[in-house]
């Protein structure tokens, strides 16, 4: 990144534009009395001093001074410094425009936030129906978390150096076998014991067994019927459905390993899914799904374990929850198979320092959803319909929450929105060619650093600051669609994959703002403020926060 100076004397055409206007002067000859006076040309009035630059090309904005009057126009400049700066703004040919200012916090360290006047910050017209508050589910969650991330390391034995060799994905071989109608006991979560009834057993294409199993009391046509059986079965069996989609993006979701008391890599395993009544509280939703490691051990290490490759689906939520608690299932069983195919990938293979931190963790799997979506279901998009409202709505809107503090549905962020919502746009930004190398990236243990790096990989001239930078612009200022290059979430389509396009001025009505200027600016996070109907030429000195960018949005 360019020190500020440097952006300046950029934007400034060397820095001669902050001069006072030149004088009008005139000369007569001395030895030509005869003869009219001669004028020297009048120099150019200069222009006033605008810092910004534009950053966005084939738009609005036209130069460090200009609006084309119509369309969406960016600029930005970059503080690098260690301390806030004062940036002049001058930008003409406004007609009733609105200008957004974002700040962006490029760095991992809280910045001091400055006080600016907050002239639009106001709550939404319309109340947001998607937020789901914290309904107590979340401790569980951070408990299964934390054990994927590292906590099966220590009960699973020793790590040799030679990892068994396994047929898995080609011509498995076959580990115990069960037929529908057979039963047997799985441990939940919460460590109770529950009765599940096989329903169904089907093979994926590449041979892999994939089992549905339901708990034996909530097998009924009132509740888990063989429809929803059936219905879970074609979102994620069928060739080129979920399970297929996993395995083009990350690779096996089990096999060879070099842990001593891990369940066989040298034994294709089936995928166990496996459906119990979750908390019996004659709700849908809340924790509707997971993935827990633990049944990853033998129960020589965790006598606990299910000695599974397995998934575990509330069956509330799919008899109670009606036509959007399949939606939300399906693409649960996408996001859940993610969790387990990077626990084998990452944790399992290169070792537990390399599983992501969990704000990259939970990233990738809303990344996975987002791919999934429309091979599942056309109508539905969780990072449309669900992660990105959410990010723009959550309380005073999740914008200044730090990217890399887990907190879902908390008092103020909602952390599966904001990481959601900047997978979603790097989807669309940077392709499916991204997201396989961030699954496959072993890199660096470090998560910022193995991001930065799969953006650079696709984009050399990019980097993770430069894509917040514009993540930020594009929703702070609910960025009309279709937007400038490189900003926006755009429709796309590869690789068998298509994302459909996200249109953040649908959500203007229910976006909410912050309503005072907060002490600091979070670690990787954004704060929009809004001038309304600017006509002429907006004009402001604003202080920027050191390590952060100012993103000026006119449209």
């Amino acid at each position: 990144m360019a020190l500020l100076t440097s952006a300046v004397l950029a934007a400034c055409g060397g820095g001669g534009d902050g001069a006072e206007p030149a004088t009008q002067s005139t000369t007569t000859a001395s030895t030509a009395p005869t003869g009219p006076a001669t004028q020297t040309p009048a120099e150019p009035v200069a222009k006033p001093t605008s810092v910004v630059a534009p950053a966005c090309s084939n738009c609005a904005a036209v130069d460090a001074n200009t609006y084309a009057g119509t369309g969406v126009g960016v600029w930005q400049n970059i503080n690098a410094t260690a301390g806030a700066v004062d940036m002049p703004i001058s930008i003409d040919g406004l007609k009733g425009q609105d200008v957004t200012l974002v700040f962006t916090n490029q760095s991992g360290t809280a910045q001091t936030m400055p006080t600016i006047p907050l002239t639009s910050s106001y709550f939404p017209t319309v109340a947001a129906s998607a937020i789901q508050w914290d309904d107590g589910t979340n401790e569980v969650k951070r408990r299964i978390s934390d054990f994927n991330r590292d906590g099966w390391a220590v009960k699973a034995g020793a790590r040799g150096t030679a990892p068994s060799n396994s047929s898995f994905g080609a011509t498995p071989l076959r580990a115990a076998a069960y037929t529908p109608g057979d039963t047997r006991t799985f441990y939940h979560e919460d460590n109770t014991q529950r009765t599940v009834t096989l329903i169904r057993t089907d093979a994926a294409s590449d041979g892999t067994t994939v089992n549905f199993w339901v708990e034996s009391t909530e097998t009924s046509p009132s509740k888990v019927s063989t429809a929803i059986v059936n219905a879970l079965y074609a979102g994620f069996v069928p060739s080129g459905k979920i399970y297929d989609m996993l395995k083009q993006t990350g690779g096996p979701v089990w096999g060879p390993h070099v842990y001593s008391d891990l369940i066989s890599g040298a034994v294709a395993q089936p995928i166990d899914i496996v459906i119990l009544n979750f908390d019996h509280n004659t709700q849908p939703f809340g924790m509707v799904g997971y993935f827990y490691g633990r049944n990853a051990l033998t129960a020589a290490a965790e006598p606990l374990s299910n000695q599974s490759v397995s998934l575990y689906l509330d069956s509330e939520t799919l008899y109670l929850g009606g036509p959007e608690g399949m939606k939300a299932m399906l693409l649960t069983m996408a996001h859940e198979g993610m969790h387990m195919q990077n626990f084998y990938r990452r944790g399992v293979v290169k070792g537990p320092a390399y599983a992501f931190s969990t704000w990259l963790e939970e990233a990738s799997a809303m990344m996975m959803e987002d791919f999934a979506s429309q091979s599942i279901d056309p109508t539905y998009n969780a990072v449309r319909d669900v992660r990105f409202p959410n990010y723009i709505n959550y309380k005073a809107g999740s914008y200044n929450c730090s990217l890399l503090t887990w907190d879902p549905f908390g008092a103020a962020c909602d952390s599966y929105s904001v990481s959601g919502s900047l997978g979603g746009f790097m989807d669309r930004q940077l392709g499916l060619g991204f997201y396989k190398h961030l699954l496959n990236n072993v890199s660096s243990t470090d998560s910022v650093a193995v991001l930065d790096s799969s953006i650079k990989a696709t984009v050399p001239t990019s980097g993770l600051g430069e894509q917040l930078r514009r993540f930020a612009a594009t929703s702070g200022a609910l960025m009309k669609a279709p937007s400038p290059t490189g900003f926006g979430f755009p429709a796309r389509a590869e690789g068998g994959f298509t994302l459909p396009v996200i249109d953040p001025q649908a959500l203007v009505a229910s976006r909410t703002l912050t309503q005072s200027v907060p002490a600091t600016l979070q670690p990787y996070a954004s704060l929009p403020v809004v001038r309304k109907a600017v006509n002429g030429t907006y004009s402001e000195t604003v202080k920027v926060p050191a390590n952060s960018t100012l993103s000026v949005v006119i449209q």
